[in-house]
Order: C-alpha cells, then structure tokens, then sequence
C-alpha cells in the first residue's frame, strides 16, 4: 500500500481506539448510570465529545505521521 493509504488507515485505528480507551477504561471519563448497557455506551461516547475528541486526534495525528517520516525514500 501507498504511504498516504497507511497513514490515513493508522489515523483512523489510532481515532477510533484512542476514543473509546478514553471512554471506557480511564477511571475518571466512565460515566456511572444505572441504565441498558447501549444507552450506557451511547451517552459515554457523546459525553465530553469536545475534549475526548481533541485528545484522539493529537494521538491519532502522531500515528498517522509515522509512516510518512518512516516510510522508504525513492
């Protein structure tokens, strides 16, 4: 695959990943309801969208930039 292809497909992963670990598995993003389990997962994905958003993308701008500075020159 091209350099860019890699680099898009690494941003996405690392987005989507870095996203969800924020809102699931650090102690002080989990949101505590008693509810259905998907409207549990649906309100932690749209609570704090601004900073867990922020947060993913520098995380997934840095992966996405490794193939580009570490990829084979022609």
């Amino acid at each position: 695959m091209k350099k860019k292809t890699v680099s898009i497909v690494l941003f996405l992963i690392a987005f989507i990943a870095t996203y969800l670990i924020i809102c699931f598995a650090i102690p002080g993003m989990r949101i505590k309801l008693e509810a259905e389990p998907i409207e549990i997962f649906f309100k932690s994905i749209t609570h704090m969208v601004f900073f867990k958003t922020m947060i993913s993308l520098v995380v997934a701008i840095i992966f996405g930039a490794i193939p580009l500075f570490f990829g084979k020159k022609k």
